[in-house]
């Protein structure tokens, strides 16, 4: 808070609230940092992905596993998906030389609590077709040679840490999605009170 910008506004109200411009754009500037790290995060892991993926399935497709190499190239397919969709749900939105500091923060806050709502149907969703195939082709494989209880029991576990990595990646977007809710709420009580 600041002293009030006049003072009859504190005689009228005494109860007036002022914000505070350079707390706002300080709080802005890390909301954006902390963004932009993610971001960049995000993209050089999805980057250092692709060629894993795509040398196994070269390897996988030289192996005459074409099915496996299919699987994993739609992996690879959904990690690209996944970077376009970073960029389109949650890169950063560019301030507006007209707007005020706390209406971009508002503004920011609104479309990353966006994001992190649907992160399952735009960051796990795009792999989900391409492991589902993977664990099929694997699955299948086994299967003729074991016979399918033993494949499927082999691939129970595996099966169980992929969807308990994607259960908790979505519920982890949840709970920060449930934090910027508040954060979003405080800042415009915050204005409400100015």
């Amino acid at each position: 808070m600041s002293t009030p910008p006049l003072p009859f506004w504190t005689t009228a109200a005494s109860d007036a609230v002022f914000t505070e411009p350079a707390g706002i754009a300080a709080r802005a500037d890390r909301f954006a940092q902390a963004i932009a790290r993610r971001n960049r995060i995000e993209r050089w892991t999805a980057l250092a992905q692709l060629p894993v993926w795509g040398a196994m399935a070269g390897f996988f497709f030289y192996a005459g596993e074409w099915l496996v190499a299919a699987a994993m190239i739609a992996v690879g397919v959904g990690v690209v998906m996944i970077l376009r969709n970073l960029t389109r749900h949650a890169a950063l939105l560019e301030p507006r030389p007209e707007e005020p500091c706390v209406m971009h923060l508002e503004r920011q806050y609104a479309h990353q609590l966006k994001a992190l709502r649907s992160a399952a149907r735009w960051y796990v969703a795009p792999v989900i077709p391409g492991v589902a195939a993977l664990f099929a082709a694997m699955i299948a494989g086994v299967a003729e040679v074991q016979g399918w209880r033993a494949a499927l029991s082999g691939a129970a576990v595996p099966m169980g840490v992929i969807a308990g990595i994607f259960a908790a990646v979505i519920a982890l977007n949840r709970i920060a999605a449930r934090q910027l809710a508040r954060d979003i709420a405080a800042l415009a009580s915050l204005a409400e009170r100015a």
